[in-house]
């Protein structure tokens, strides 16, 4: 059974636990975690597979950042998470118009997950590559 839920920010924390990151992965999912105004999970039999969530650069703003994280459970699950990110980012743009973020160059999944959402993606900068979802493309 796949679903994709809302989170707390507790809820986050708590899933992303048992998950082995270094000290910069793990400082940068803290940042994240407490930075979203919202975050999901997708679920697989239960198991997480994928964590994302938006940040907005201030509460007045009608941008937000993206990011997300993967687990190997997602392997094989990909396209039916992909459909329901599909209408969770849709009920996003209600908020904010505007969904930016960066990919890491050569994330080949990532990128395609972002194309699947609508991105549009920018010159590369260093290592990544900027990305911007609106509704109009």
């Amino acid at each position: 059974m796949t679903r994709i839920e809302k989170l707390t920010a507790v809820e986050a924390k708590r899933l992303v636990k048992d998950i082995e990151l270094d000290s910069h992965g793990e400082k940068t999912m803290d940042f994240c975690l407490l930075m979203s105004t919202v975050i999901w999970g997708g679920f697989i039999n239960d198991e997480l597979a994928c964590i994302w969530g938006v940040i907005p650069p201030t509460l007045m703003s009608d941008q937000a950042y993206l990011w997300l994280y993967t687990t190997d459970v997602i392997k094989g699950h990909e396209f039916i998470l992909v459909r329901h990110s599909q209408m969770v980012i849709e009920n996003v743009l209600d908020e904010y118009p505007s969904i930016v973020g960066h990919a890491i160059i050569g994330s080949s999944k990532s990128i395609r997950w972002l194309k699947w959402l609508g991105a549009r993606f920018g010159p590369p900068q260093g290592t990544a590559v900027p990305f911007r979802i609106t509704r109009n493309g």
